[in-house]
């Protein structure tokens, strides 16, 4: 009977230092890092991965699962225009998301079926759709902006982020302004 239990919290530890050692490799390589690399890092065999996540796709989910939550979280901030809104948001968003290339690589090649990606498209429609309300009255936004299409923006500046070496907090910040000159009011 000690003996099941040791194993089990051998599993546990193991599954933790799995997760840990996937958080750190997807974060900082994103989501081409190979699975041998990702059990050497945790000190386990590749087969104790395969055990505990049997498909990329399930370590992924496990590592990035909070930070999609935190993601659909996400709000526009209050008693801010549209456009000054969008900005923030789409600011505080792509800097959260900077560091974590498995989000940027899992947010910009995502399935449109996938059933987190879908709920992330979900949610920032909603966040569009708030500020297209608000520009009703404050008129920052030009008047043929749809929530999808600042949804798709923000998607887009995602993708953008990926092309860019290294992430550049300056060159983010210029294209969430590029992004917001496209969405403005002339």
């Amino acid at each position: 009977m000690a003996e099941d239990r040791k194993q089990r919290r051998d599993a546990v530890a193991n599954r933790e230092r799995i997760l840990a050692a996937a958080e750190e490799a997807f974060r900082e390589r994103g989501m081409a890092v190979d699975m041998r690399a990702v059990a050497a890092a945790a000190g386990v065999g590749i087969g104790t991965l395969y055990r505990h996540f049997p498909t990329r796709e399930h370590l992924v989910h496990a590592v990035t699962g909070t930070d999609l939550a935190g993601l659909a979280g996400a709000a526009l901030p209050e008693r801010a225009s549209a456009a000054a809104g969008l900005r923030e948001f789409f600011t505080a968003t792509m800097s959260q998301l900077i560091g974590n290339k498995a989000m940027v690589d899992l947010l910009s090649a995502g399935s449109p079926s996938d059933a987190d990606l879908q709920r992330c498209l979900s949610h920032l429609t909603a966040i569009g759709q708030e500020a297209v309300d608000r520009s009703r009255t404050d008129h920052t936004l030009a008047a043929d902006v749809t929530a999808r299409d600042i949804a798709y923006q923000l998607l887009g500046l995602v993708r953008i982020a990926q092309l860019i070496p290294d992430s550049e907090p300056d060159t983010i910040r210029h294209h969430v302004e590029l992004a917001l000159r496209a969405l403005s009011a002339k």
